[in-house]
């Protein structure tokens, strides 16, 4: 839905500086700076033009990324107050100005995109602009992958994708829906009709940190998937009363916040402070106000199961706060006779995810760089980065396509 936005106001509160830090805090690299100014001297065009020579899908940035640790939290204003909400005017271009989509001819290259996540979309648009035939192969019924599957409908309007499925469809990408790579075609068949294979599959293999129990134990991912495409919340309404979620991303909160609307106790365990959250600071706070309970320097011991191996409560440790570990933020280690139960019929870990390759061919793992252990094939977002954020994989995107049209190069 369009929003009524007074871009010049947000353009005309913008420094212009010379060296941009909001631009140095995107991972897209969108040149924000230069945009604001065609805004400033009323060149809507001209914005638009800008926005989207670097950024392919503004209309998903602009409602998914973390602002306050990117583009806002960069700004020279957010030093002493609010940096400017640049993303708002990007949300203004993206509903109200078309792109101009200029093809080049055929090349008579043809690529396989194995995966129709935001990275394998960025990827197919920018080759079939390039004139590459390109064809995604993608497991479900919709382009998008973890924004479709696990992004909540309260948080963002789906319909978006649609308008990126379309767009695809007409440049040319043909799009093969509900097929599984290994189950439903081979990758060795794929290679064998494509002169490329680009894998954009997405990190699906979910850490449960060594937890397993027979009921009450649902995985984030798995949560999502069953509330979001399979449409089972009433069955969770009914079956929980008592929610646990186990840890600190965007993930967590989205599992959090989708449960706290069908269940009335959810709290999330988070081993750390609030500071070292990884959860875009606006999610958290809209789970708090939601009535989602949050057990900061907490974490899981053991989960206690019943007769038939269903769950029912925790054990729990407080943590406390030591010296920076390799990820930059504070270790943790476990404080003594502080252990304690918390009640709950509901478990669900979302401590992290990670790409398994083996699942489209035994054996098939990441080499050098973007490349794989069988030739023709590269590797972007989630396969390539690990799981990160829809910016990151539009940017990666982008550099597996053209990593792709190096290639025939050489």
């Amino acid at each position: 839905m369009k929003e009524n936005i007074d871009i010049e106001k947000i353009a005309s509160d913008c420094l212009s500086c010379p060296k941009p830090r909001c631009e140095s805090g995107c991972p897209v690299g969108n040149h924000i700076r230069d945009f604001i100014k065609a805004i400033k001297n009323g060149k809507l065009e001209e914005a638009a033009d800008t926005l989207y020579s670097q950024n392919p899908y503004p209309e998903l940035t602009c409602r998914l990324c973390d602002f306050s640790r990117n583009c806002m939290g960069h700004c020279v204003k957010s030093i002493k107050g609010e940096g400017i909400p640049c993303y708002l005017i990007e949300r203004y271009i993206s509903d109200n100005v078309k792109r101009n989509n200029v093809v080049k001819d055929p090349n008579g290259r043809r690529i396989a995109i194995i995966g129709g996540g935001i990275s394998g979309c960025t990827a197919a648009k920018t080759l079939a602009m390039e004139g590459y035939h390109v064809e995604i192969f993608e497991k479900e019924h919709q382009v998008g992958g973890a924004i479709y599957t696990g992004i909540p409908d309260y948080r963002f309007d789906k319909s978006v994708l649609a308008d990126v499925q379309q767009e695809l469809l007409d440049l040319g990408v043909i799009i093969h829906f509900g097929v599984t790579i290994g189950r439903d075609v081979t990758i060795d068949n794929i290679l064998f009709r494509f002169d490329r294979v680009l894998l954009a599959v997405g990190a699906e293999a979910e850490n449960k940190g060594g937890f397993d129990a027979k009921g009450g134990f649902v995985g984030g991912l798995t949560l999502l998937y069953d509330l979001n495409i399979e449409g089972k919340k009433e069955e969770y309404a009914q079956k929980y009363h008592h929610a646990v979620v186990w840890g600190g991303g965007n993930v967590a909160m989205d599992c959090a916040r989708s449960l706290i609307r069908i269940i009335d106790d959810v709290t999330i365990v988070y081993r750390r402070s609030r500071h070292e959250m990884p959860a875009s600071a606006d999610e958290v706070d809209a789970a708090e106000k939601e009535g989602v309970k949050l057990a900061y320097l907490t974490n899981v011991k053991f989960l206690e199961t019943n007769e038939n191996d269903v769950v029912n409560g925790i054990r729990c440790v407080k943590m406390g706060l030591g010296e920076l570990d390799e990820s930059g933020r504070a270790s943790v280690h476990e404080l003594e006779a502080t252990d304690f139960n918390l009640d709950c019929d509901l478990f669900v870990p979302a401590i992290g995810e990670k790409v398994d390759l083996t699942e489209l061919k035994p054996g098939l793992k990441p080499t050098e760089g973007r490349s794989v252990s069988e030739a023709k094939m590269l590797r972007c977002g989630d396969a390539y980065l690990g799981p990160k954020t829809v910016a990151h994989c539009i940017h990666d995107g982008k550099e597996a396509a053209y990593a792709i049209i190096s290639s025939f190069r050489r």
